[in-house]
């Protein structure tokens, strides 16, 4: 089956299209949900929901783009609205800051040392990081999506930059310093 003729099964309710089309993706889309969240029961969650939206919404894909890149935005969409709905995003409402971070030192990591660090971020910063350096989307959509403001969702990824940058620092004085002993 293409992918065209898979979304028009689904579409007309074939139970055997929706199962495959979950079978194709569940594992990339699952990936996605690990990131935003700190353990596997709350990401099968959002996986679950995001699947309901996807099979909910399937007429409004437009093929003007890429499918993956459809569910993946209605993936992230639906577990920041999640954290949105259950009050999880920190309730610092933060000034935006305008200071630049030289976050160079984050470019010498390797996947599973920034993995780490991130995981390390108060949740509404973690959420917010991930969404725009990873996931690509602008302060603006952030902020739509949450219903913060843009410069809230711009301070909270400004303080998200600078406590990975510190953590690291640390991780390098804690490292240096072990070297010497």
């Amino acid at each position: 089956m293409t992918e065209e003729e898979l979304i028009n099964a689904c579409i007309e309710g074939n139970q055997r299209a929706c199962k495959e089309l979950y079978e194709q993706n569940k594992g990339w889309l699952y990936a996605i949900c690990l990131r935003y969240h700190k353990n596997g029961i709350d990401a099968q969650d959002s996986l679950q929901e995001s699947f309901i939206t996807i099979y909910r919404n399937l007429h409004s894909f437009k093929a003007q783009g890429s499918f993956k890149g459809w569910m993946r935005k209605v993936t992230v969409r639906c577990i920041l609205s999640r954290f949105r709905k259950k009050n999880k995003l920190a309730e610092n409402n933060f000034e935006s800051q305008t200071e630049p971070i030289d976050i160079s030192l984050l470019n010498t990591l390797d996947k599973e040392e920034l993995t780490f660090l991130i995981e390390r971020l108060p949740t509404g910063r973690k959420q917010i990081f991930v969404a725009h350096a990873i996931d690509g989307f602008s302060h603006k959509e952030i902020a739509e999506m949450l219903s913060i403001s843009e410069g809230t969702s711009k301070s909270q990824f400004f303080h998200a930059r600078r406590e990975l940058r510190e953590a690291l620092e640390k991780e390098i004085v804690i490292a240096k310093n072990m070297e010497h002993e």
